[in-house]
């Protein structure tokens, strides 16, 4: 999720404490079992035990050790030719890694949260980044190597004159980080006019607005990497967040159609694409955000660090790899959930919303009472009357 503070401060609610989503969870059991049983490296020292223990061939365990080795190996096999395929690289040679010291790296709401963290992380492997920033008094990164900009990137006008600035004063971008956004956390009807246009303008326009002004050198010059942060609301919608959902939403379209003009119209392949499709963040944007406590809920659904996500975004750019980063487990879920799939009933989705208090996690936002509350009221009076 992306980074610009709301416009309240409180503190958070629900999220608990740092050491508390350091704690056993879904996610680190599938990273234990992803390097253990469903590793090929691993499963071909399976069938090898038990041979050394049964010693014969014809035993069921040995065979079906070995049908889970293959079934493990095959499915790597595929997923490695996917990648090779998607990537375009060689099927005989390893991609190189990327050389940072070419790098300009371009951040969107970079002046805080996930954006200032990724700036200072690479600011500090003596990567040269560029931070636009709409609230500069609120800038959190400190570095020699960070170059800031006041910015309004929802507005087409500013991001060309700053890209003039930036092109004199630091270069080309090579990397473009579309991380800026806001939340603004109010019902369909309590928003007006200028909060809709300023959720499509932050979260949606902006990156419209920056690839126009900044892609083409990456075409032209046959490299680059352009980074798209959306959100797992952008999938499935949540009460309280159709502003941020929809424009949210519209990115992952415009991550796909992108991919496909760079892959067949630009003929540019090496300007590669990552979509990052986070859930919960621990950032100020999210900072009244109410979510279940239970220790099941937080088993399943942990919350996610500003570091997690940065690390799997450098990890991203170093391999110089298009990826589509889905964030904690949990969110690939949102991939047969969505109204457009439909795989998973109505009921079942409606409860896992429910466990997940999707629908409530808002109702600290907007204003009171909201236009819920306020149509429930008169539709009472109206029953009364008619009684």
């Amino acid at each position: 999720m992306s980074n610009v503070q709301p416009e309240t401060s409180a503190p958070v609610t629900g999220q608990g404490s740092t050491a508390q989503a350091q704690m056993l969870n879904l996610d680190i059991i599938i990273r234990v079992l992803s390097k253990t049983i469903f590793a090929p490296s691993f499963c071909i020292f399976i069938p090898l035990t038990f041979l050394s223990q049964l010693r014969s061939t014809s035993h069921p365990v040995f065979i079906w050790s070995c049908v889970w080795t293959a079934l493990v190996c095959l499915t790597h096999t595929l997923l490695h030719i996917d990648r090779l395929y998607s990537n375009q690289w060689s099927w005989l040679f390893s991609p190189s890694k990327l050389n940072w010291g070419d790098q300009v790296v371009l951040i969107t709401g970079g002046g805080s949260g996930i954006g200032a963290l990724l700036a200072e992380t690479l600011a500090m492997r003596n990567v040269t980044v560029v931070v636009l920033t709409k609230t500069p008094a609120k800038l959190e990164v400190q570095n020699d190597n960070v170059h800031t900009y006041v910015c309004d990137v929802s507005d087409l006008d500013a991001v060309e004159k700053v890209a003039v600035q930036v092109r004199e004063e630091v270069g080309d971008p090579t990397i473009l980080v579309n991380n800026a956004g806001v939340v603004k956390g109010k019902l369909l009807l309590d928003l007006n006019e200028e909060d809709i246009k300023d959720s499509f303008g932050s979260n949606t326009l902006a990156q419209f607005w920056t690839l126009k002004t900044f892609l083409p050198a990456m075409i032209r010059a046959g490299h680059g990497h352009v980074v798209s942060l959306t959100s797992v609301l952008g999938l499935v919608g949540a009460a309280q967040m159709t502003d941020y959902c929809a424009s949210k939403a519209a990115l992952v379209s415009l991550h796909q159609t992108l991919r496909a003009e760079l892959d067949a119209r630009y003929l540019a392949p090496n300007v590669r694409t990552t979509l990052v499709i986070p859930a919960f963040v621990h950032t100020n944007l999210f900072a009244c955000v109410k979510l279940p406590t239970s220790r099941l809920f937080n088993f399943l659904a942990p919350h996610l660090e500003p570091h997690v996500v940065v690390k799997e975004i450098i990890d991203a750019l170093d391999c110089h790899e298009s990826r589509v980063i889905r964030l904690p487990w949990y969110t690939n879920l949102a991939r047969i959930m969505g109204p457009g799939v439909g795989i998973v009933p109505k009921w079942l989705a409606d409860l896992l919303q429910w466990i997940a208090g999707a629908d409530q996690a808002m109702s600290e936002y907007g204003p009171k009472p909201d236009a819920g509350e306020r149509l429930l009221v008169e539709r009472r009076v109206t029953d009364q009357k008619i009684d």
